[in-house]
């Protein structure tokens, strides 16, 4: 048998290659779950200088806004970060461009994700208070703007609670007891008229949602598609739901059998 032996030079060069793909930065980032929030439990508040001071009614189930963390974008993710990450189940590796733009700074970023909460945080007011008075006009909430709910949520950015600020305050201002004691987790960005769009990170939420105990998991349709059985792990004890508004999110928690995912052909 023979055996040929590189040079060492050649055999150098290769092993420093080798360890400079395991330190060097790569365009990645790195996707893990992060927490889940109640929305119901101090984050939305009746204003402290309310026009109209509204009624908050008590309940007793949860409803859940769930976050993901993601790799900071000052940082970069090196090549042993990513094998690691790529072998553990509750790790997403994404493409960098897909979260941060090149060239924007650090700082940038944080007032975007913040001002993109606020946005959301109005717009979910708006749906909400919209879809009270079409709904519950006995309720009179014509009189309640915007201004007088306060909706506070620490260091968490971005537009995807949009959808459970919304359901909460349609929680908190009505006398029925639409969660009837449940665990409800949701994500979702939302527009004054109601509309939910997609988000990222879903796969990474739905375990954040199953830590947290929740039941039922309303998510946006467009993203019922990062939902297939090849891509995600959905826990036997999570009904999943898939809305495209305001109006079938309150749907799917009044039905005893939500529409799914699979309804949709995903």
């Amino acid at each position: 048998m023979i055996q040929i032996r590189l040079p060492r030079l050649a055999t150098f060069i290769l092993g420093l290659f080798f360890v400079l793909s395991l330190i060097a930065p790569l365009p990645f980032v790195v996707i893990t779950p992060g927490s889940a929030q109640d929305v119901l439990t101090k984050v939305i508040t009746p204003s402290k200088k309310p026009s109209v001071t509204p009624t908050f009614y008590p309940g007793d189930g949860k409803i859940y806004l769930l976050s993901i963390l993601i790799t900071n974008p000052s940082a970069y993710v090196t090549g042993f970060e990513l094998a690691y990450s790529w072998i553990r189940s509750d790790h997403a590796v994404m493409p960098r461009s897909l979260y941060y733009k090149d060239g924007r700074s650090a700082e940038a970023e944080k007032k975007i994700a913040k001002t993109e909460m606020v946005d959301s945080q109005l717009s979910a007011k708006i749906a909400a208070l919209d879809y009270l008075q079409k709904n519950y006009p006995q309720l009179a909430t014509a009189k309640i703007k915007p201004s007088d709910i306060d909706i506070a949520l620490a260091k968490t950015g971005g537009p995807s609670g949009g959808l459970a600020f919304a359901l909460g305050i349609v929680e908190l201002l009505t006398p029925e007891n639409i969660l009837k004691g449940r665990i409800v987790a949701t994500t979702g960005t939302i527009d004054s008229k109601g509309r939910v769009g997609s988000i990222g990170g879903i796969a990474e939420k739905i375990l954040a949602a199953n830590k947290a105990g929740a039941t039922l998991f309303l998510v946006p349709e467009n993203n019922c598609k990062d939902l297939a059985p090849a891509i995600a792990n959905i826990p036997d004890r999570i009904k999943i739901a898939a809305v495209s508004s305001l109006e079938e999110a309150m749907t799917a928690l009044n039905s005893k059998r939500p529409r799914g995912c699979a309804n949709l052909g995903a």
